[in-house]
């Protein structure tokens, strides 16, 4: 094979790889350095676990604990643990006029796959080729996140998600078109219609530049006031 053709074949590879890890998902910027962040299980693995003292799995990768190139769930981009089984108690007040779904969705699920604390960080669905042990299951009710990260499955004192953004149904949200040029975004997913305020429209898993993993900067409020007029 001669040179062009396999750089072709690289630059094809590529780019297939970055539309699945975009497509209905965070997608992830070239600055991103998501083996700074927090969301780099594997520097707490074969080792004391802090989350809850037990010994977190260690598969010698860094991305494999959220992502698998096969089989991963098309909710969330390849998506490689399970989602929590719930019930989860929604955000609710009399104030909001938009649609929220009755449990968390598409991207949210997939974060509070972790941050629900019901199911271990390390409890994942497919392991590297390259792991010669065993996968831990939920029932094994250790290394699940703890801490403020652990935010339950009641959501009802956590901001509301899983909610279609429609200005149109409240004057006091900004157009969808300025809070996507300020750097948040909105998310579809499969199961709902609807552009949606997820976990990750505020957060960025994979860059802590703005900690904690936020999106945009927060001073003098200034994400907050990217959606909300006031």
């Amino acid at each position: 094979m001669n040179t062009n053709r396999l750089q072709k074949l690289l630059v094809g590879a590529i780019a297939c790889s970055a539309m699945l890890l975009t497509t209905n998902s965070v997608a992830i910027a070239q600055t991103d350095d998501v083996g700074s962040t927090k969301h780099n299980l594997s520097v707490l693995s074969g080792g004391n676990d802090p989350t809850s003292g037990g010994i977190l799995e260690d598969y010698g990768e860094i991305c494999v604990y959220c992502h698998t190139p096969h089989a991963g769930s098309i909710e969330a981009p390849l998506w490689n643990r399970a989602f929590g089984a719930g019930p989860y108690d929604m955000y609710t007040s009399n104030t909001i006029e938009m649609t929220q779904d009755t449990d968390p969705t598409g991207v949210s699920a997939a974060c509070l796959s972790c941050h629900d604390g019901t199911i271990g960080l390390d409890v994942i669905t497919n392991a590297p080729n390259s792991f010669t042990g065993t996968i831990p299951t939920t029932s094994d009710g250790v290394n699940t996140i703890d801490g403020n990260e652990n935010l339950g499955t009641d959501l009802r004192n956590d901001h509301p998600i899983s909610i279609v953004y429609d200005p149109a149904l409240d004057p006091a949200f900004n157009t969808v078109a300025s809070i996507e040029a300020a750097g948040l975004k909105l998310f579809t997913d499969p199961t709902t219609p609807g552009e949606k305020v997820q976990c990750a429209s505020c957060h960025n898993p994979h860059n802590d530049t703005n900690s904690p993993l936020l999106r945009i900067a927060n001073s003098s409020s200034d994400l907050c006031t990217t959606c909300h007029i006031k």
